[in-house]
């Protein structure tokens, strides 16, 4: 190269860009040029060498050697930067790589022409204090950016790809003490051979490629084990989590930005594509990335050259791109997530990573994997799981696939004292309690000394039982006028509308001081049955309670229970004798939890209720060895009388708050938390179809339970127009047919929305239908909440004049309301509408986690939130 070009390249340099051209020569002529091709190394980490560079032509990339022996890039240098001068400065190696991007033209200076002709020079030696210093604020930001950064055991860890390694040596998992034959192999399933056939084929190119499937299915742990396999190996692995970040500064985090051709400058501010060359870029959640950033990141895959955010330079992509997908392909398709072309290209390289529910065949081998990491990590010696637990295992769909199974094993790892696990450490089904606003009431020590005490639930048992006894000897042998009978009066005008304000604010705590239930446990504690409740029973519960309360509010409203006295009586009887014959067959309330009626309604309506009671999770982990909150502690106090531990417990609809736990465990682990936001309505583990049926079918029940008289008065009407037609028909037959009327219409209408509404935000059916009722649970509770208390307000001032007939008074029927019936309309008013408040953010959150937290679209919610709002104003128009 020409003096003066070495000159005009010298002069580009912001190192040197205030020399005058008399030194520009002197430097020129004092240098000396080295050219590097493509893909050479201009020096490597550890190396010794005494140059300083300056780039005339090409572009280089600097890396840095970690611990686990990849490298990371830290930045790229085009023409005009420098490198090379901290080692002749401080007399040691090499701390960088350098490579050459493309072609390198090198201006370089020896050391003693460093020292004693730049180093010399006053602007020179400023102009490098300068970029020193830029390069010491870059490594304070990179060091916190490394602090806040995951750490590396809280990530996937290396060894996981070991799962899915064709050529590993595993051990025989052994059950039930039989002894390991280490010369045994394990035959794999035909899912597991197909997947290192993927990993195998993915491997050997360079293209992008699609990841589908659950959570939890090992996706992250192919992707590790096919960038391993790659030539890309050595190269940095990062994954890149698209709901970690806010849609406007994904781009600058993957692209970078434009900088100064200082190289220190670049090493904190380089895009992820930079830091990645040579390695692999994975996109978790590839579903919820931009269009526009699709379309720059396909237009980066084709050409092989992107643009930083505010610069048109040509940058070289030289990383693999990997989007990783927790949606099916077919739901991606009707959801248009993926740009059409960025599709066509991803496809020829789609594998769905199937389920671990799909290839139980390989849970044996997943199991003895973990039993061994585990026992490794805990400083234990545990090969093997009795025939009983690997039983449990198997039949287990594990819906949180092998992220699931980790937790599992290694929590029963941490527990087991021998070296075997057996079932009492499997715990199943663990659900999420993480991240809710809530504040623990047992944090108070006179709530928490009330529920360990004995005083709880009995003292309230024995007043409501009293209470409740009285009230129903009245009904069967008290005044037969309604007007008179104060059974009635304390049943529907008192009781009832207490009932229903408890769902809210005291969730199934009415189940646990629920006298109906108290002659059945006493006749279980003579009798001690041991048989458990048959399968078929706990199967279907959810459609056996859903029935069994349509039929009693049924019976309520037909044939009008509120104005007979014998017949309220009656449906409490019936309830009663229900209860004290599944306790004498059956072991623990299996009444309350698999078929009690008013336990269906309580279980629904309690699901918003501003009370839960959950388990420390990490306490469960981490302390518990007994579960004495499940089996019952060593003393007279027995187990979860509803079947429950509490450490799987995710919802109100399964715990009626009984305080059997809080007294049995050691540990402390039980909360009585007062929430927020019920957080179940969105996040429950399993959603049934029967509760969506029963809460639909409740919605269509408010309205004759809400007409009263006007019901009647239209059977009534009905009944004079058919006897007109000539059809005498009895006003029970035609109160029924409205009533299940109402029902069919209000289940077909819920039907066809859920059928569009899948139509439209290409959500699948199966998973919508359950789903989507729990949304309407706030509304329908609103709503029947606001009728009662409107009861409440105009009928409770009847027991006074039912006392005073009961004593021999003269009784004063003049009618007393607890509010004015302005104030009234304020508060039912407050309530529907806080109802329907709850339910559309209920809803959103539900349509949100079934579109795998993507961005709603308006017309994803227009369909069901018109719904709520038609049925807010008519229960607003029928107060």
């Amino acid at each position: 190269m020409k003096p003066e070009l070495v000159q005009k390249n010298l002069q580009r340099s912001i190192l040197f860009k205030d020399a005058d051209p008399s030194e520009l020569k002197t430097f020129a002529e004092a240098s000396f040029i080295s050219i590097v091709p493509k893909g050479e190394f201009v020096y490597k980490q550890g190396e010794i060498s005494n140059t300083f560079f300056v780039i005339a032509l090409g572009e280089a990339e600097l890396f840095v050697k970690c611990d686990d022996a990849s490298q990371g890039s830290v930045g790229r240098i085009g023409p005009g930067g420098h490198f090379g001068e901290t080692t002749i400065l401080t007399g040691k190696s090499r701390s960088l790589s350098v490579k050459a991007l493309f072609d390198l033209v090198l201006i370089c200076f020896d050391k003693v022409t460093f020292q004693k002709v730049l180093l010399t020079n006053p602007r020179i030696h400023r102009q490098l204090d300068v970029t020193l210093a830029e390069r010491l604020q870059v490594a304070f930001m990179g060091q916190a950016e490394v602090k806040n950064r995951k750490r590396p055991e809280d990530q996937a860890r290396f060894e996981d790809v070991l799962l899915f390694n064709a050529d590993d040596q595993e051990v025989p998992l052994a059950v039930g003490g039989r002894p390991v034959d280490r010369k045994e192999e394990v035959w794999k399933s035909k899912t597991a051979k197909l997947t290192q056939r993927v990993i195998d084929k993915f491997a050997k190119n360079d293209d992008p490629y699609l990841l589908t499937g659950e959570s939890g299915t090992g996706k992250g742990m192919i992707t590790r084990q096919i960038h391993c396999q790659s030539e890309n190996e050595a190269g940095m692995y990062q994954e890149f989590d698209l709901r970690d970040y806010s849609p406007n500064v994904i781009a600058e985090k993957l692209f970078g930005r434009e900088k100064d051709n200082s190289p220190f400058f670049q090493m904190g501010q380089t895009g992820v594509l930079e830091q990645s060359c040579g390695g692999t870029v994975v996109f978790l959640h590839a579903q919820l990335m931009k269009h526009d950033l699709q379309q720059r990141l396909l237009n980066a895959i084709k050409s092989g050259i992107y643009f930083r955010e505010d610069s048109d330079e040509q940058i070289a992509l030289q990383c693999r791109l990997v989007f990783v997908c927790t949606r099916e392909m077919e739901k991606l398709q009707k959801s248009d997530c993926f740009l059409p072309q960025l599709w066509n290209h991803l496809t020829p390289q789609h594998f769905r990573v199937p389920a671990l529910k799909e290839h139980k065949r390989d849970l044996p081998r997943f199991i003895n994997y973990y039993l061994d990491r585990y026992s490794k990590e805990y400083g234990k010696n545990i090969h093997r799981v009795s025939k009983d637990t690997l039983g449990l295992l198997m039949n287990y769909d594990w819906p949180g696939n092998l992220s699931e199974l980790s937790s599992v094993l290694k929590r029963a790892v941490m527990l087991s004292k021998k070296d075997e696990i057996i079932t009492d450490q499997i715990l199943l089904g663990l659900p999420k309690t993480e991240g809710k606003w809530e504040f623990n009431l047992l944090r108070i020590s006179a709530i928490r000394h009330f529920f360990e005490s004995k005083a709880y639930p009995l003292v309230p048992q024995i007043i409501i039982g009293i209470i409740l006894l009285f009230a129903v000897s009245m009904l069967f042998f008290g005044p037969a006028d309604p007007d008179d009978n104060i059974g009635i009066t304390i049943s529907w005008a008192l009781g009832w509308p207490l009932l229903f304000i408890s769902f809210f604010v005291l969730a199934r705590t009415w189940c646990s001081v629920c006298t109906l239930a108290a002659p059945g446990i006493l006749l279980q504690a003579l009798v001690k049955p041991k048989r458990k409740t048959p399968r078929v029973i706990k199967e279907n519960s959810g459609w056996i309670m859903a029935v069994l309360c349509i039929i009693v509010m049924w019976v309520e409203i037909v044939w009008n229970a509120y104005d007979n006295p014998f017949l309220s009586g009656c449906i409490i009887l019936a309830i009663t004798i229900g209860s004290m014959i599944f306790s004498v067959l059956y072991t623990r309330r299996a009444w309350c939890r698999y078929l009690c009626p008013l336990g269906a309604i309580n279980a629904i309506f309690a699901m918003p209720s501003i009370l839960e009671l959950r388990s420390n999770r990490h306490l469960c982990l981490n302390r518990c060895t007994q579960h004495s909150c499940f089996r019952g502690a060593r003393g007279d106090e027995a187990g979860c009388p509803m079947f429950q531990h509490p450490f799987m417990v995710d919802n109100n609809r399964d715990c009626i708050f009984c305080g059997k736990c809080i007294k049995n465990c050691e540990n402390q682990s039980i909360l009585l938390n007062l929430r927020l936001a019920p957080q179940e309505l969105w996040d429950i583990k399993i959603p049934r179809k029967a509760d969506s049926f029963l809460i639909v079918a409740l919605s269509a029940i408010f309205f004759p339970f809400a007409m009263h008289n006007s019901f009647y008065t239209t059977i009534e009407q009905l009944q004079h127009f058919f006897l007109n037609k000539g059809f005498d028909l009895s006003s029970y037959f035609i109160g029924s047919g409205l009533f299940f009327g109402g029902i069919l219409l209000f289940e077909l209408g819920y039907y066809l929305m859920v059928y569009i509404q899948s139509k439209i935000s290409g959500v699948d059916r199966a998973s919508l239908l359950p789903f989507l009722g729990y949304g309407f649970i706030p509304m329908v509770l609103g709503g029947y909440l606001a009728v009662h208390f409107e009861i409440l307000v105009t009928e409770v001032w009847r027991l006074v004049p039912n006392f005073q007939l009961l004593f021999g008074m003269e009784p004063n029927y003049q009618n007393v309301r607890l509010l004015s019936p302005g104030a009234t309309i304020v508060l039912q008013s407050m309530i529907v509408f806080g109802g329907l408040f709850a339910s559309m953010y209920a809803t959103y959150r539900i349509k949100s986690k079934l579109g795998n937290n993507q961005h709603l679209e308006p017309n994803n919610l227009v369909l069901p939130y018109s719904f709520l709002v038609i049925f807010t104003v008519v229960f607003l128009f029928m107060l």
